[in-house]
């Protein structure tokens, strides 16, 4: 949940986007300060499921960081951000941690080509629904993640538009837990050609390959569930304004999925209907409605493969110029596909409500509440968790 509490500060310090350059040089760069900081309670810091090793406590994040951005009047557009989260709890001291994240993205836009990139860096400190060894027994697990992706998009005709694109992710354990948990490289790439029935609406079919290369972790896990996954999407997609003030970007079809791996491998191909939706629709000038859905196969920590379903709706309002309030629910079910014994299968449960205050462009104040519960038909992987956290964020 730590990686939530660090977007919302995020989030909240990108509400003061217009906030005047620090240092500007040229007609091209600004540079800017960004720093935060959150208070937050958090009680059940570790997602333990036994009572005697659920932990509560108060903490503390310091956050510096710097954001440099490029093209003001060009065709070629940057941003980089960098910060770097001191986080400091009053009892337990062996969560401290110093952890740094960089995010980056570019674009070059001409007539009928546009190229976008994009990459971040993320070190973390915290558990998983899927970390299940480590949250019983109190600890937090330390890993990085990477995610890289660039996009290409050219315009054929009037009516006819297609996109190639490459992504790259890879989660790297560390420390005694990566003898436990296997880093995993997931590389992907989606193909799509769209043709545009209206001004604002286009609809397409779209192929993706994508393949998991898993490294580390206990040796059994090679036999158990192999080294690699082969998935194969194909499907439709629909992007644009479907409705006035209903913005929408969706996917649907079916991804098959080869386990790869060694002789001794007992997992077998599977087949899953997949999709991806975003819709978006301003209600007033004050009020946005969000909603969000997806399912696909992921990886576990220890190799499973599983099937994630996920669903999210919110509301964003704005009672007045300077405050901006935010609620929201997120549901997903991931069924874990286990090789020996009954496979696990969790409902988890997020709900959100927040405000944000900005008295100026360089200020932005947010407070949060979240629960979150984790129910599963194991008992070793059934928890809930309450946060609340308080930030003040500047940038300039």
């Amino acid at each position: 949940m730590k990686k939530l509490i660090i977007s919302s500060v995020v989030a909240a310090a990108a509400l003061s986007a217009n906030a005047a350059p620090l240092v500007t040089i040229g007609d091209q760069l600004d540079l800017f300060f960004r720093g935060a900081v959150t208070g937050k309670w958090n009680s059940n810091i570790t997602y333990s499921a036994l009572k005697d090793k659920k932990v509560d406590d108060y903490s503390a994040v310091f956050r510096l960081g710097a954001e440099a951005d490029y093209g003001r009047n060009s065709k070629f557009k940057a941003n980089v951000k960098f910060f770097e989260d001191m986080t400091r709890y009053v009892e337990q001291k062996k969560f401290n941690s110093n952890l740094s994240s960089v995010f980056a993205n570019a674009s070059y836009s001409e007539q009928n080509l546009t190229v976008s990139a994009n990459f971040s860096y993320e070190q973390l400190f915290q558990n998983k629904s899927d970390t299940i060894d480590a949250n019983n027994v109190g600890e937090l697990v330390r890993f990085n993640n990477y995610n890289a992706n660039l996009r290409i998009a050219y315009d054929f005709t009037d009516k006819i538009d297609a996109e190639i694109g490459g992504t790259w992710q890879y989660t790297e354990y560390l420390g005694h837990w990566s003898e436990s948990y296997s880093d995993v490289d997931v590389y992907a790439i989606p193909v799509s050609v769209y043709y545009k029935i209206t001004e604002k609406i286009s609809a397409g079919l779209t192929y993706q390959y994508r393949y998991s290369e898993f490294t580390g972790g206990l040796p059994s896990y090679s036999d158990d569930y192999g080294t690699n996954r082969n998935d194969h999407f194909g499907g439709v997609t629909v992007r644009g304004e479907l409705l006035p003030k209903l913005t929408a970007t969706a996917y649907a079809g079916v991804t098959y999925r080869d386990p790869g791996g060694s002789y001794y491998v007992r997992n077998d191909d599977d087949t899953t209907f997949a999709f991806s939706a975003t819709l978006g629709y301003a209600l007033t000038e004050k009020v946005g409605l969000f909603a969000k859905g997806s399912r696909d196969f992921g990886n576990a920590a220890t190799r499973q493969s599983s099937i994630n379903t996920s669903g999210e709706f919110g509301i964003n309002y704005k009672p007045f110029e300077q405050i901006l309030t935010t609620a929201s629910f997120i549901y997903w079910n991931t069924q874990y596909q286990m090789n020996m014994g009954t496979d696990r299968e969790d409902d988890t449960y997020l709900a959100r409500v927040g405000v944000s205050y900005l008295p100026n462009k360089f200020i932005t104040v947010s407070a949060n509440y979240r629960y979150f519960c984790n129910s599963s038909n194991v008992a070793f992987a059934t928890y809930n968790q309450h946060l609340i956290d308080i930030t003040f964020a500047v940038k300039y």
